[in-house]
């Protein structure tokens, strides 16, 4: 009975370790909202059990897992802690109409390379080499986040706008 016991929870460990490793390959018109100087929002789960929802600007690496760029002590870094889950929704904003909505994981935090990434992100979003109104005092942080599900939407409304 024991080993039994022993080899449903070795099972369930393997289990939920290949569901949590599993990657999203992001279609082109996802990648298409993520290169573009689209906003994104962020959401993480507070210890209280409500959720916290953020403005981001996002970022992917070659593996697809999206990586988003903060500072160590924020909200959604503390948040990420202590529950892993995550959501993000990002618009175009040529077209707020399309969309996509991704739900995953964080699966690594690094300080390594964060000043740097951040600057990447200043020139994407503010075309400046610098973030211009960064704190000395702060640590950046990456968070990377392997998708589970992504579900993009384009309703043909632009034209109306």
């Amino acid at each position: 009975m024991i080993h039994c016991v022993q080899t449903l929870l070795i099972a369930k460990v393997i289990f939920l370790f290949l569901f949590v490793m599993q990657k999203t390959v992001f279609s082109h018109e996802v990648l298409n909202l993520l290169n573009g100087r689209n906003f994104a929002s962020l959401a993480t789960i507070m210890p209280n059990g409500y959720p916290q929802v953020t403005p981001i600007w996002i970022d992917y690496d070659e593996n697809h897992d999206l990586l988003v760029n903060t500072a160590l002590g924020r909200s959604k870094e503390r948040n990420t802690i202590i529950n892993d889950r995550v959501g993000l929704s990002i618009f175009s904003m040529a077209n707020p109409y399309e969309t996509a909505s991704i739900i995953g994981n964080v699966i690594d935090k690094t300080t390594e390379g964060a000043n740097h990434h951040f600057n990447k992100l200043s020139k994407k979003y503010l075309n400046l080499d610098e973030y211009p109104i960064g704190k000395p005092e702060e640590r950046r942080v990456i968070l990377k986040i392997r998708s589970k599900k992504v579900i993009y939407v384009s309703i043909p409304l632009s034209t109306y706008l």
